[in-house]
C-alpha cells in the first residue's frame, strides 16, 4: 500500500513538473501586434504589419485546407488565420548568398528540382497532421524561403525544417480567436 501510495505520487509529481516545463518554454516564433478581425468588402485594400500577415481585417469568405499551386488573398488567408489555421507558405524565388545586401530573387523557376522538393517536404508535413485547418501555398513575394503563420504568430527561416514545422503547428492550430467546426 505504501508503494502504491509513493508511486501514485512520484506520477503526480512528475505530471505538475511536465505542465509547468510546457507552460513556461518558449513558444515558436514571434508575436505580432493584434491588428483586429474585422470583415470588409472584397475590394477593400488593407494595410498589414507583416509579411505574411497574422491579423487584420479581412474578407468574410476564408480559404479551406489544401495545398495550393497558385498564391491566394491576403483578406480570405487571414480569416483562415481567425479560424486556428496554420498556413505554410514559401517562396521558390528566394535565394540566399554569401552578401547579406543581396537577397533578390535567383533566376530559378518554380518548376527546378529544389522548388519541387520543397513544396513535396512541405506537403508531407501537412499531410502528416491530417491536413485539418493547414493551407501550403505559394508566396512570390515572401523576404524569405518559409513562412509559418497562425492568428498574430510568425516564424520565417529559409531551409527546410520538419521539426520546427510541427512545433509550431502544435503550439498554434486551432487556437485561432474564433472557434469554428471545420
Amino acid at each position: 500500500k505504501v508503494i502504491t501510495i509513493l508511486i501514485i505520487s512520484i506520477l503526480i509529481a512528475g505530471g505538475f513538473y511536465w505542465i509547468f516545463k510546457s507552460a513556461n518554454s518558449p513558444k515558436p516564433g514571434q508575436e505580432i501586434a493584434d491588428l483586429g478581425r474585422g470583415h470588409v468588402p472584397a475590394e477593400t485594400e488593407i494595410k498589414y504589419n507583416s509579411n505574411p500577415p497574422t491579423s487584420g481585417s479581412h474578407e468574410v469568405s476564408w480559404e479551406k485546407s489544401g495545398i495550393y499551386q497558385d498564391p491566394l488573398e491576403d483578406r480570405k488567408l487571414v480569416h483562415s488565420l481567425e479560424h486556428g489555421y496554420i498556413i505554410i507558405s514559401y517562396n521558390c524565388l528566394y535565394k540566399t548568398t554569401s552578401d547579406p545586401k543581396d537577397s533578390t530573387p535567383s533566376a530559378k523557376t518554380e518548376n527546378d528540382t529544389e522548388c519541387k522538393n520543397l513544396v513535396s517536404e512541405l506537403t508531407k508535413v501537412a499531410k502528416n497532421q491530417g491536413l485539418k485547418k493547414l493551407i501550403v501555398v505559394p508566396r512570390p513575394n515572401l523576404d524569405n524561403r518559409i513562412a509559418l503563420t497562425a492568428w498574430t504568430k510568425l516564424d520565417k527561416f529559409t531551409d527546410f525544417d520538419e521539426k520546427r514545422i510541427n512545433t509550431f503547428i502544435q503550439a498554434y492550430w486551432d487556437r485561432g480567436p474564433e472557434k469554428t467546426m471545420e
